[in-house]
């Protein structure tokens, strides 16, 4: 995120006995040609891997904690951590052991009935004076902030207490071993074996990565994964029955500025996975926690996750959820709460991070293109842009559904000057802020120079998009038996002569049987759309742009490409209805259907021709 320009990738690759050279080549495949996915397994045999988030709602059961347990919590004595607790009491009548590094002690007599840390202040610095002591503003707000950090643990021990638990604090860094250790002898001295553990512990201080220094990294880090490491250690002869960490969705999709909170509560996830294993008999979650309603989250950030369908957690409703999933046996281990991670939610506005992807055009990749060239050179055609499109949608939002392309402009045309060999060009995306649970990619394809040569935008959701009824043919007048391909209005070689002889045409449309890519003998893997039947709709616009322009046209323009399914078996009909026509323009929108079923493809919205030049 804070690096948009860079490509940053974590291969898990499965070494298998493979030698180095097979090894390198398999990295050096996977970089050039594996995705845009920032995490990839890949195994020595079988499918490459990628992340995916799904949502699985709890299955609350029996408690796993009674009155007869004792559950120590890291940062439990404050803030989400505490109310989280008093949840917990509430549901188990357990008992409670909370740690915290606030030192609690006996308010001074001046703060009785002062509340707020201006009166604070006030009745302190009155205190000061009149004993003839100097006060400094730095001391007297560690002085406020030491009182009202110890009524707030008060508050949550009365709590806990009112819940129907019983709680004790003890100020302990959990970073500190010998004093933890110290400190939970104490406890088991008093109640028995620890039998829950729940770390909540956490400090954040954000800044990006080359402005972070060594010493805050390591305060941030160290506190969740040293002070993890320590209560686990405290507490390895006591018979858990409950781990709970409490992780954040950085964790998972990171967050600028927040790099060692990040990586620290994605230890926390695969110790947690650790743990969960060597325990059997112990519930083990490490929650992700999204962001809460109150705390960090301004009024403006606030705004911009409801705009984004990214919804707060509600101090309530975060509460319940660490009860349904300690009640929730056999769920998996590693949770998102409070809605699908959104890397793009926690952006500025006005820093949108790009993914860049590259696409290579060669005779060996794509030997069709000779039927695709103009004055003995390749011409990139508009559908194989659509088709690159369609895949980087897919690819980077795999857990939508993609309505369409939409809005294609043509910038520039892409000669291949140097085919037989390959060009490569940079294919960039960037995830739009939406409203709503969907998605907008901004897509642009760029030269080697960098020249923008395609736009368009890619529509996602969440449900898929249905086709809806076919439409009517238009009213044709008689084809003539004019050839269809002629060399001037269609060029196009072998390979792409898709068309049968049109049923008609006239200023309203014309409509003809087509081929696919299957029935033209193209090489047919991994294909997301129809290039060769997308192409043949494109042909029958221009047959009917002669129609209505009086001369051969080129595509400058796609409202939008609907796409139902892949390439089919079969043969196709293609179907071009008017919009409109103006001076030296047509607008069309073309329908392909299996001309065996008659169900709808594809569909291209909004199909724009201009007179060429040389019409």
């Amino acid at each position: 995120m804070e690096w948009p320009a860079c490509t940053v990738r974590a291969v898990d690759l499965d070494r298998n006995g493979r030698s180095a050279r097979i090894l390198a080549d398999v990295l050096v495949s996977e970089l050039l040609h594996g995705g845009p996915e920032r995490e990839v397994g890949l195994p020595a045999e079988g499918e490459r891997l990628t992340l995916r988030s799904i949502s699985v709602p709890p299955q609350p059961g029996a408690m796993p904690l009674d009155a007869q347990d004792v559950v120590v919590v890291s940062g439990g004595a404050r803030g989400v951590t505490a109310e989280t607790v008093v949840a917990l009491a509430r549901a188990s009548q357990a008992r409670f052991v909370l740690l915290g590094r606030t030192p609690l002690e006996a308010e001074p007599a001046a703060a009785a009935g002062a509340s707020t840390d201006a009166d604070l202040k006030k009745a302190l610095l009155a205190e000061a004076r009149a004993s003839g002591q100097a006060v400094s503003p730095a001391q007297l707000g560690r002085q406020v902030g030491l009182i009202l950090s110890g009524r707030e643990i008060r508050d949550s021990l009365a709590r806990i207490t009112q819940a129907g638990g019983q709680a004790r604090y003890l100020a302990v860094d959990v970073n500190d071993g010998p004093a933890l250790v110290a400190a939970l002898n104490g406890v088991r001295a008093d109640w028995g074996p620890i039998t829950g553990l729940i770390h909540g512990a956490g400090v954040i201080a954000d800044k990006p990565i080359a402005a972070k220094t060594d010493e805050a990294f390591e305060r941030v880090f160290r506190t969740k994964v040293d002070g993890l490491q320590a209560l686990l250690q405290a507490t390895a002869a006591d018979p858990l029955k409950a781990l709970v960490l409490f992780s954040s969705v950085a964790a998972r999709c990171g967050n600028m500025g927040q790099c060692d909170y990040a990586m620290a509560n994605e230890v926390l996830n695969k110790v947690a996975l650790a743990e969960a294993a060597r325990r059997p008999g112990c519930v083990v979650r490490s929650l992700g926690w999204g962001p809460w309603a109150g705390g960090m989250v301004t009024p403006a950030l606030k705004r911009r996750f409801e705009a984004l369908g990214v919804p707060l957690i509600a101090l309530e409703d975060g509460a319940q959820a660490l009860v349904h999933e300690l009640c929730t046996p056999g769920g998996p281990v590693e949770v998102v709460l409070g809605g699908r991670p959104r890397p793009e939610a926690l952006l500025p506005d006005d820093h949108p991070v790009p993914t860049d992807l590259w696409v290579e055009v060669s005779e060996l990749r794509q030997p069709w293109l000779v039927s695709h060239a103009i004055q003995g050179a390749p011409v990139v055609p508009v559908v194989l842009v659509l088709e690159w499109f369609v895949r980087a949608a897919r690819a980077l939002r795999p857990d939508l559904f993609l309505h369409g392309i939409e809005g294609l402009k043509v910038l520039g045309g892409i000669r291949l000057p140097h085919w037989p060999d390959s060009t490569r060009f940079r294919l960039r995306a960037v995830e739009q802020a939406v409203e709503g649970e969907g998605a907008r990619l901004s897509l642009e394809l760029r030269d080697a120079a960098g020249k923008p040569r395609y736009r368009a935008q890619a529509v996602l959701d969440v449900a898929p998009l249905h086709a809806g009824a076919a439409p009517l043919d238009p009213r044709l007048g008689t084809w003539a038996d004019r050839p269809v391909y002629d060399g001037h209005v269609l060029f196009h070689g072998p390979d792409l002569q898709v068309l049968s002889q049109p049923d008609g045409v006239s200023d309203q449309g014309i409509t003809g049987d087509l081929m696919g890519l299957r029935q033209a003998g193209w090489p047919v893997e991994g294909w997301q759309t129809d290039v060769a039947a997308n192409d043949g709709a494109l042909q029958l616009a221009v047959l009917w742009g002669r129609e209505v322009l009086g001369g051969a046209s080129l595509p400058t323009g796609i409202g939008a490409l609907r796409t139902f399914e892949g390439p089919i078996a079969g043969g196709l009909r293609g179907v071009v209805n008017r919009r409109e026509t103006g001076k030296g323009r047509a607008l069309s929108d073309v329908t392909l259907l299996d001309a065996e079923t008659g169900r709808t493809v594809a569909r291209l919205e909004g199909v724009e021709t201009h007179l060429r030049p040389d019409a």
